[in-house]
């Protein structure tokens, strides 16, 4: 693509002034606009860089205009300024968390360099798109200080709260100096915010994923009522009560805020902690479709896959009428397997015990979703999926 490029709506809307309307930039497929519309908001515009994300959120949302445009880099062909976008009541922003997040801190950090003392083109490049992604924020100043919307929300990691220079010797640590900069210039320009630490999973996703959200609203305005206030259970007070959000420890200085770890759920009467209903991931799952058995493959798994999956199954006795020596070459090629998979995935188990995926339930969370707090049946043996 040469140039930013405008894309009208592909249904007009029936009236023009009579809702209350929004402004989503970085809009990726559309899941922020498609909260933004249950909340009772018209999306007027949508904006993001990538056509193909432009495409599939125009066929969920014919009713916003939209651009296919970066909104960050004045050099690039397809520029177009967050200033020109046009006003709304509400202005939201999934500001870039990819170089926000602990998992991804770029080289420097790690090195505790800067740009200037590093000589790598490669790095050069991942550190000129890591500030892009950063630089998404200061979208958000540009369009407030050019159309003061009423209200905006911000949604990024909670490692955003750490945006700023490299803390002198802690690694992938930011001081958080550019985030209250950055606060404190919408202060300026006539906002009050309240930033949330909420968890997906009380909210209907099959999926434990903590965000955090940034919300601004004229001073003139009341500040609205976002406190989270989930019907939960209390095992003391024996009945349902509206839980309370409460702090554990704060926000650390990586910024990396975490439901059970920094927060929790308490009653409001005796202070106790509860736990919210939460969705479970056997919500997202498809149970029409199984796949297929391993031992209905066509195309047999790696020797390494099927040693390890003969181990589950009889894990005190020899590998299918394998030699000694067999079992133990066997062994030892599944461990190489083991070492080349991205351990940041795997939590150990007790010794002797295989360990779980992070975020796999583990029994007291399956139990909470079975009626009567039930231990769930033993499941069927193990499937491989069709497809790479």
């Amino acid at each position: 693509m040469t140039a930013a490029q405008w894309r009208p709506a592909l249904q007009r809307r029936r009236f023009k002034h009579d809702t209350l309307v929004a402004v989503d930039a970085f809009s990726g497929f559309g899941g922020l606009t498609q909260g933004i519309e249950l909340a009772g908001f018209d999306v007027i515009m949508a904006a993001n860089h990538n056509e193909y994300k432009v495409r599939v959120h125009e066929a969920n949302h014919p009713n916003a205009e939209h651009w296919i445009a970066d909104l960050v880099n004045r050099e690039a062909s397809d520029y177009h300024s967050a200033r020109d976008l046009p006003a709304a009541d509400l202005f939201t922003a999934g500001i870039s968390c990819v170089n926000h997040s602990q998992a991804n801190t770029q080289k420097a950090y790690e090195e505790g360099l800067t740009l200037f003392d590093l000589e790598d083109a490669e790095y050069e490049a991942r550190v000129t798109r890591s500030e892009r992604d950063r630089a998404t924020a200061i979208c958000v100043l540009q369009y407030a200080a050019q159309h003061h919307p009423r209200v905006m929300l911000i949604e990024c990691t909670t490692e955003f709260a750490s945006w700023g220079q490299l803390v002198p010797g802690k690694r992938k640590v930011g001081d958080g100096s550019t985030y209250r900069w950055w606060l404190k210039q919408l202060g300026l320009l006539g906002y009050n915010h309240k930033v949330l630490y909420l968890n997906s999973m009380f909210f209907g996703v099959g999926q434990s994923r903590d965000r955090g959200y940034w919300v601004f609203w004229d001073k003139k305005l009341p500040a609205p009522d976002l406190d989270h206030r989930p019907e939960s259970w209390c095992e003391k007070c024996q009945t349902i009560v509206q839980a309370v959000w409460s702090w554990k420890t704060g926000v650390p200085p990586t910024g990396s805020v975490r439901y059970g770890k920094q927060y929790n759920y308490r009653c409001p009467s005796c202070y106790r902690e509860v736990i919210p209903p939460s969705t479970p991931s056997l919500d997202a799952l498809d149970l029409s479709n199984l796949g297929t058995r391993i031992g209905d493959r066509a195309k047999p798994l790696a020797a390494a896959t099927m040693a390890r999956a003969e181990r589950c199954r009889h894990p005190d006795e020899p590998l299918g009428g394998m030699t000694d020596a067999e079992a133990a070459a066997s062994q030892e090629e599944a461990t190489r397997a083991l070492r080349g998979a991205d351990r940041r995935n795997l939590r150990g188990g007790r010794p002797g015990q295989p360990g779980r995926l992070v975020g796999a339930p583990g029994p007291s969370s399956c139990q909470q979703h079975l009626p009567g707090g039930g231990v769930p049946a033993r499941p069927e043996p193990l499937r491989a999926l069709d497809g790479p």
